[in-house]
């Protein structure tokens, strides 16, 4: 009976976190957005019909769809560096896989809204002759360069934003000075949503320049043995140098720990962002440690 009991218990408890985990990700950090005016390079142009979504908590969550009386230049400059986010299934009239398409066949052309405001992504405005008109921020060579630890390609160091102050937030918002509150999840072998682990002692910090990416330490009640039977294991891990500073996670001990098999890696989340997911590395003592990854 008290087994009954305990795995309803744990069964309940997974749902609840899923279902957090859902609402946070569709919908809890967006705010709605209007404009009259849309920036390119530093000009403003007039717009209508403005619908748009944003979040403080990554410059990723940027959409925006509206309608120009611009003239309609045909321009392949931006065409193979382009490539729009998918946007929350209830923003409805943003459908990055239409308008990519649509860029591809030359349906619709690409400017250039602003690069490296902020630092490390780009933010496109997709034309259409009939007027209508998309926008989004992506990743660039900037950032991609920094996430990944790697020396910044040229001209990046002139624009890069200096503030690498440690961005805490509650899940209500941005709140300065205390560690992240978030559910640490493991994905299950068999597929299907992440399920809550119970994690003690959690620390985890993020980039002001990155907000997407994250990197924690904690503990966890479960062993090797107990893990590998019921959550996927990775080959791609490649734990991230920190961006600011959490001395309790040290990246290149832990990928030597990784090669070594002293730490198991385990998917700990899909798509946290667009293309970028949450890797978790495990030691039988409990020990773990978290980041986010961009997956090829």
């Amino acid at each position: 009976m008290n087994g009954k009991v305990i795995v309803s218990f744990l069964i309940g408890v997974s749902a609840i976190a899923g279902a957090g985990l859902w609402y946070t990700t569709n919908f809890l950090y967006y705010e709605s957005v209007t404009a009259e005016t849309v920036i390119l390079q530093g000009d403003q142009w007039p717009v209508d019909d403005y619908q748009g979504i944003d979040a403080e908590s990554s410059p990723l969550k940027l959409r925006a769809c509206f309608k120009v009386d611009w003239d309609f230049i045909p321009d392949e400059t931006h065409k193979e560096v382009s490539e729009p986010l998918r946007a929350p299934y209830w923003f409805d009239c943003f459908n990055a896989e239409t308008i990519a398409k649509d860029i591809a066949a030359d349906a619709a052309t690409v400017h250039l809204a602003s690069k490296n405001e902020p630092f490390g992504f780009t933010t496109y405005v997709a034309q259409y002759p009939d007027g209508r008109a998309y926008m989004w921020r992506q990743i660039n060579d900037c950032g991609e360069a920094q996430a990944e630890g790697d020396p910044l390609p040229q001209g990046c160091e002139d624009v890069r934003v200096a503030d690498t102050t440690p961005l805490t937030k509650t899940l209500g918002g941005p709140n300065p000075g205390q560690p992240l509150d978030m559910t640490m999840t493991l994905v299950p072998v068999g597929g299907g949503n992440a399920e809550a682990v119970i994690a003690d002692e959690l620390q985890v910090v993020s980039s002001n320049a990155q907000p997407e990416l994250i990197w924690a330490c904690f503990k966890v009640l479960m062993n090797h043995s107990t893990l590998t039977e019921s959550y996927q294991l990775v080959d791609a891990a490649a734990p991230l140098k920190p961006l600011v500073d959490i001395d309790c996670f040290d990246a290149e001990t832990l990928a030597a720990d990784l090669q070594t098999g002293d730490a198991l890696a385990f998917l700990g989340q899909r798509d946290v962002a667009p293309g970028i997911d949450r890797m978790v590395a495990i030691y039988d003592d409990g020990r773990a440690f978290a980041w986010h990854q961009r997956m090829d």
